[in-house]
């Protein structure tokens, strides 16, 4: 999802078997985030931080993208909820629409998050692999969030990051293979 000349959102979707899930994820991230600015308070997840509060990218399909379910024949993207920033959420609460997190935050093999440290000015992001990784250079706060993200981190990362039908592929083979799972929650 990127910003036009004008200021407006718009998505680029690849073509291929699953591009209904794709296209699906980036319409839920236009509802909304449509100008890409919005970033919620959390604690660091970082294993290496202190865990010391970070700005995290409202991306509601990105934590989960390697789940997807049909409606009414079409694949379609899950997507977490509000209750995904609440690290005080009650025992229950639903962190995405299937269910598959457990609690708040939680970025399963496959999926990204992304966040903006306070404390050192620079982007950081949990990779689907796992990993995780910081930017070289430090947000400028004058810039969109989202455009920011993606600069900070090379054309490479972000094509790795952005291919959600080899992500599912390597991390969930039983939606690639379908396209989704075929069970609605």
């Amino acid at each position: 999802m990127h910003l036009d000349k004008n200021g407006k959102p718009f998505a680029e979707i690849q073509a291929g078997q699953d591009w209904s899930i794709t296209a699906s994820h980036e319409l839920l991230e236009m509802l909304v985030d449509p100008l890409g600015k919005k970033l919620m308070s959390d604690p660091d997840i970082d294993p290496n931080s202190d865990r010391h509060e970070g700005q995290y990218l409202a991306e509601v399909g990105d934590p989960v993208e390697v789940f997807a379910y049909q409606m009414d024949g079409v694949s379609v993207s899950d997507f977490i909820t509000p209750e995904f920033y609440d690290v005080n959420a009650p025992v229950g609460t639903a962190f995405d629409f299937l269910q598959q997190l457990d609690s708040a935050l939680q970025v399963p093999d496959g999926c990204y998050i992304s966040w903006l440290d306070p404390e050192d000015g620079r982007w950081h992001q949990k990779h689907p692999d796992g990993t995780f990784i910081t930017a070289h250079a430090k947000a400028n706060p004058h810039k969109s969030p989202r455009d920011q993200r993606d600069s900070a981190f090379n054309g490479g990362e972000n094509r790795r990051r952005h291919d959600q039908l080899l992500i599912r592929s390597r991390f969930h083979p039983v939606l690639a293979g379908r396209g989704a799972a075929t069970a609605r929650p």
